[in-house]
């Protein structure tokens, strides 16, 4: 690949960001639960901060031991606007990757965020990404892999069809939810349907809005406040699957 290529062919797109005004445990969560290092902050959409995982890790001298909460002791004490870098070192999509180098080398960064004409981010570049394009080239966006080759179905499953139940109405769902809230919390429930319903009603309302945010997220062009709502909503999702298997951890990765 050319220097001279605009860094759009290689940035990644999908990119995880923060409102400024949000709590700094909130940060803590998005460097846990994602696998990434460098963390645009924004206000009403628009660049107005970086963070970055070098920054979290100062954080550890900062909480005392004795703190109980370390993430509610953060949260009273810092703002995200207070531990942001500015300002920001940002790219356009037009700019080339020979200039995004130049760049970040001048400022001692290794990633920038990519904004368009209203400084809303759009794409994330980082010296990897600069490095593996110039060794191996951009990658390869718009190629749909070859579908796999369809492997015959056993006999015993050749002629099984799908079942597909039926919906209940929105009066015997709320029947049957007040039926399984009254069997759990009377300990009427050998069987467990009723605490089996109870969670499964949980889950089905979070992966609805899971879907609902996604379905918009692709009918709007990949807007990018709906693609950070529909990252929040998964990580809801997440953290209430943990919570109800028992794994659920303390959002602080410092630890």
């Amino acid at each position: 690949m050319r220097p001279d290529e605009p860094v759009s062919r290689i940035m990644t797109e999908a990119v995880v960001a923060i409102e400024v005004d949000r709590p700094v445990s909130e940060v803590l969560e998005c460097f846990l639960q994602y696998p990434i290092h460098h963390l645009p902050v924004v206000r009403l959409g628009r660049l107005v901060g970086m963070l970055s995982s070098a920054d979290v890790m100062k954080l550890e001298f900062v909480v005392p031991k004795s703190a109980v909460d370390r993430a509610a002791y953060l949260d009273e004490r810092l703002t995200i606007a207070q531990l942001m870098q500015r300002p920001v070192v940002s790219l356009k999509p037009s700019a080339s990757v020979a200039l995004a180098a130049e760049r970040m080398i001048d400022a001692g960064v290794h990633a920038a965020p990519v904004v368009d004409d209203g400084d809303h981010v759009i794409g994330m570049v980082t010296t990897s990404d600069v490095i593996r394009s110039l060794l191996h080239g951009p990658p390869r966006r718009g190629v749909v892999p070859a579908p796999p080759v369809a492997q015959p179905l056993p006999a015993e499953d050749a002629h099984e069809q799908v079942v597909y139940r039926r919906k209940p109405t929105d009066e015997e769902y709320a029947t049957a939810l007040r039926t399984a809230e009254v069997l759990h919390v009377e300990a009427r429930d050998p069987r467990h349907l009723g605490k089996a319903m109870l969670y499964l009603e949980q889950r089905l309302g979070l992966l609805e809005k899971v879907l609902e945010l996604a379905d918009r997220f692709l009918r709007t062009g990949q807007d990018v406040r709906t693609h950070a709502l529909l990252l929040k909503a998964i990580h809801a999702a997440k953290r209430a699957e943990e919570h109800a298997t028992g794994q659920a951890r303390v959002p602080f990765p410092l630890e």
